[in-house]
């Protein structure tokens, strides 16, 4: 076991109130990790400085000009000194058997180059929810995925950008992350690799995401049109239609498309939504396409009708 060593890579912009309890979470590991870089993608508070001052073992701090999450994770997998990459957000932990997990996904699945496990969703200081995962009686020793897209089309991602590892070299085979798209880019490099290798998974709760930490990405940026991961996984689809999972690859964007219609429903944009469930794909979600179309009228009317009673009193 002591042959395998990680590289974990931070991604560091405007976190100061959560980078030392990431950073600890690494530290508490059972298994060490050889090496983290913390890149600080342009911060304007302490989050730097507050892990300079942490001074924790193996750990370098990277700076650059703020270009995007994708740009600083990876400018870290290219100083990286090891072959598996653990990726871990500045407001996200590891519970201590996180590597230790990996390390057992690795021994048992040689087959595999990329890991990950189950976790747990942070709503707010106390309340901890189980990612509504689409799996059932799952070995807990682990399991080769057969179709992260069917999966991932019925619930939450198996997995997240905090509880899973990749082999450096499918990495750089694969192309890493995009540039230039705020949002998605986790999804974009999921479907890359599900598209070209074996996933190894345990079901077992290893991470904790933070739906609390402040500043996140995806409650500040929510999309009005489709995102890249999903255009490109559209196209892949329908430009081999033989392949066996084609039909869950459509579902996968059309749970995308009706995820981004709920945002924009709960953001005031109805019409928007509306739009984003026009498209066909939208179909294959039959239930989800009802619903989320109903509720953007219902919720339309109700903007309306307060709207006319406030004129009425004026």
């Amino acid at each position: 076991m002591n042959n395998i060593k990680f590289t974990v890579i931070i991604p560091l912009f405007n976190k100061a109130e959560h980078i030392l309890r990431t950073l600890k979470s690494v530290e508490w590991q059972k298994y060490p990790a050889a090496e983290i870089i913390v890149i600080d993608d342009g911060s304007t508070d302490d989050g730097a400085l507050i892990v300079k001052k942490a001074n924790l073992k193996n750990v370098r701090l990277i700076h650059q000009a703020n270009q995007g999450v994708s740009a600083a994770r990876n400018n870290g997998v290219a100083l990286a000194s090891h072959e598996y990459i653990a990726f871990l957000d500045a407001d996200d932990q590891w519970l201590p058997l996180f590597l230790d997990e990996v390390v057992r996904l690795i021994i048992k699945f040689p087959q595999a180059k990329f890991f990950g496990t189950s976790y747990q969703i942070v709503e707010s200081e106390n309340t901890f929810l189980d990612a509504n995962i689409s799996l059932k009686n799952v070995n807990p020793k682990g399991v080769i995925l057969d179709d992260y897209f069917q999966i991932a089309s019925q619930g939450d991602l198996p997995f997240t950008m905090s509880s899973m590892v990749i082999q450096q070299s499918l990495f750089n085979s694969i192309g890493g992350f995009p540039l230039g798209e705020p949002i998605g880019e986790d999804q974009d490099l999921f479907c890359r690799v599900a598209l070209n290798t074996n996933i190894a998974y345990s079901p077992n709760i290893h991470s904790l995401y933070h739906k609390d930490a402040q500043n996140q990405v995806s409650k500040n940026n929510i999309p009005s049109t489709e995102c890249g991961f999903s255009i490109r996984i559209t196209k892949e689809a329908r430009k081999k239609p033989k392949m066996k999972n084609v039909d869950n690859m459509l579902k996968y964007s059309a749970t995308h498309l009706c995820h981004l219609a709920k945002l924009n429903i709960g953001d005031g944009h109805y019409s928007q939504a509306r739009e984003l469930l026009s498209d066909p794909r939208c179909k294959l979600k039959p239930k989800h396409l009802v619903g989320l179309y109903g509720l953007s009228w219902i919720k339309q009317t109700e903007q309306w009708l307060i709207s006319i009673f406030r004129y009425s009193r004026i």
